[in-house]
């Protein structure tokens, strides 16, 4: 599955959990700012825009955000979009914000992460 098969509301849920885990610190790196290049490639600049801004109205808290996040049923998106956050997540280390917002999500659509050595 590529990002260009995730349906709308997978769209708008991987650009608010980006926003959730870059916001999450004062600083946007270079790799964050890369990887919401790429999402943003793929679904078109305006379209980025378009689902930033309507995650922003949707979601005026976390809670209202993991509320919707238990909605999104297909495993294979929800696979995509972790694997896509925690990717954003790892190059400047992921903080304490970070590592229970992707630990909670982790849990509710049942993911199990390893990493390779």
């Amino acid at each position: 599955m590529e990002l260009s098969d995730l349906a709308h509301d997978e769209r708008v849920a991987l650009v608010a959990l980006i926003e959730a885990v870059v916001g999450s610190d004062t600083q946007v790196s270079d790799d964050e700012v890369s990887h919401i290049s790429r999402i943003a490639a793929a679904f078109g600049d305006n379209a980025y825009r378009t689902l930033a801004n309507e995650a922003d109205a949707r979601f005026a808290d976390e809670a209202a955000l993991k509320s919707f996040l238990r909605t999104l049923t297909r495993r294979e998106a929800r696979e995509l979009i972790y694997g896509v956050v925690l990717a954003a997540a790892l190059p400047d280390g992921v903080d304490r914000h970070e590592s229970s917002l992707l630990g909670w999500l982790a849990t509710e659509w049942g993911i199990t992460v390893q990493f390779e050595a």
